[in-house]
């Protein structure tokens, strides 16, 4: 595990052509046993291009964070963007949706190439046995994160635990969501025998493992404990709880691999994202990648036109490229949700105006300003490369964080000297004061849903959080007034899928 993910996804490359993205042409794409698996390298090279899917422009690089953001009260959408999006912005959302259809599309495109991995991998000749089963373990995580996603998404959904290389291959119907969560649930207590702590960087390891199994039992508690639909076969919370808290505490207290981040920032310095002390899992990606998947454009969708202006200069002195996509915008009564002393809402983390050198009269620098002042909307520092070669970024994407599975961890003990202590420190980063003691149960874990919302906004968090809490009509269209007609819970199984395969109903 010496390799690095640029060095081997650089590698994976080479086999890209051997699949395709179109259910026309090969619906989940592949490397076949006849021709591959023959090499050690064939076995790293087929691993990679499993990791590979999570940094699509179709996957994390930029439509998962619109699937879980934009229908939420974090972010809204430029005006003349795509219906589909506007549709999942107004949370009106039919079957034929595209960002819908990738949410569906992407994740059996991974868990093809992982069940590939699998299946082929133990047979690989002349290859170390215990790398042998270190892959199947990554492959093994990956599958039951991509099912994870996909069971948020959209509830009962297609098991496929054997790789489908031929169209005739495709029909299969649905599994409720209690074998899902079993399937998944065995992919990850198998993970955790074959991985070590040992961290290398965009690759999965037995922390995150750990982190994982403490976001499913949640998911599973939570949902329960609060009457989400399509969980009434959860044989009850608390046992939940326990287990979210049992796999939480492991990830912060049975390694020293990850820890929190003291410094707010720092956690989004792409320059020193390798040894970065919060992120257990990222979709990695790298500015100087062949392809885009390798690098990134997501910082394209969050940063100001800015007239066009080659460069800007942030209020902390960062000078970033202009010319972006002014795409994504947050939401203003978002922002306004922030306490006045919250660092988190503040031009250190959320930027409302910006410097044009030498743009205004007679050379002078032009300042740029949101509302009406030039810039469309406010955006994030989260997702920004200083050091852009053009529009291709170094800007992962976190799937797993440390601070949220603290935040589990709260959530799932309740209130207590220790749960406080943990809430205080991410308060104590944001600039906040200490919170007030004596909180109830319920009062507690809508407090750390509200403070998940802060902390985690923009990552690709907050509806799983919202749907899993029962609170998407009480958050959504209680506190912000968002309407709400279709998709609120979940999204309907896409009718690519529905057209494709008969089985399905």
């Amino acid at each position: 595990m010496k390799s690095t993910i640029k060095n081997i996804f650089l590698t994976a490359a080479a086999v890209f052509a051997l699949s395709a993205c179109s259910l026309d042409e090969d619906p989940y794409g592949f490397l076949s046993g006849d021709n591959f698996y023959k090499t050690p390298s064939d076995a790293e090279s087929a691993l990679a291009y499993t990791y590979s899917v999570n940094s699509d422009i179709e996957y994390y690089s930029r439509h998962l964070i619109i699937a879980t953001e934009v229908p939420t009260e974090t972010l809204t959408i430029k005006p003349d963007a795509g219906a589909d999006q506007h549709a999942l912005d107004r949370l009106e959302i039919l079957n034929n949706n595209t960002i819908v259809e990738d949410m569906w599309r992407y994740p059996y495109l991974a868990i093809n190439r992982a069940n590939a991995v699998i299946l082929n991998v133990p047979n690989t000749p002349d290859m170390d046995e215990t790398r042998k089963s270190e892959i199947v373990g990554e492959a093994k995580f990956l599958r039951a994160l991509h099912y994870f996603n996909l069971v948020r998404f959209f509830g009962d959904v297609i098991i496929r635990d054997q790789q489908v290389s031929t169209i005739d291959q495709v029909n299969k119907g649905v599994s409720p969501m209690e074998d899902v969560y079993a399937f998944l649930l065995e992919d990850l207590n198998d993970a955790e025998t074959r991985l070590s702590t040992e961290r290398v960087y965009g690759r999965a390891n037995k922390v995150a493992v750990w982190a994982l199994l403490s976001k499913v039992y949640l998911q599973l508690a939570s949902a329960k404990n609060t009457g989400v639909e399509g969980y009434e076969w959860v044989s009850d919370a608390e046992s939940n709880y326990t287990q979210a808290a049992n796999y939480a505490k492991k990830v912060l207290q049975d390694q020293s691999t990850y820890s929190f981040e003291e410094d707010l920032t720092e956690t989004w310095n792409v320059d020193t994202r390798i040894a970065a002390k919060e992120h257990i899992f990222v979709a990695a990606t790298d500015r100087n990648g062949l392809l885009e998947g390798e690098y990134t454009k997501l910082p394209m969708l969050f940063m100001p036109w800015a007239d066009g202006a080659e460069q800007v200069i942030l209020p902390n002195g960062t000078t970033i490229p202009g010319g972006g996509w002014e795409h994504l915008w947050i939401e203003d009564d978002f922002v306004a949700n922030y306490d006045a002393a919250d660092r988190r809402g503040s031009l250190e983390m959320i930027i409302d105006k910006v410097t044009v050198p030498g743009a205004g009269d007679e050379g002078a620098d032009k300042e740029l300003f949101y509302p009406g002042g030039g810039l469309q909307a406010t955006f994030p520092t989260k997702f920004l490369d200083p050091n852009m070669i053009g529009q291709q970024a170094t800007c992962d994407t976190p799937i797993l964080r440390y601070t949220d599975i603290m935040m589990v961890y709260a959530e799932a003990i309740g209130p207590n000297a220790e749960t406080y202590a943990l809430m205080d420190q991410i308060r104590n980063r944001a600039g906040l004061s200490p919170l007030a003691g004596g909180m109830g149960l319920q009062e507690f874990r809508e407090y750390i849903l509200d403070e998940r919302g802060k902390e985690l906004a923009f990552e690709g968090q907050r509806l799983f959080d919202l749907r899993r809490t029962k609170s998407m009509e009480s958050v959504l269209g209680g506190q912000y007034g968002k309407p709400m007609s279709s998709g609120v819970y979940y999204f309907d199984i896409p009718l690519i899928e529905v057209d494709t395969n008969p089985e399905v109903n």
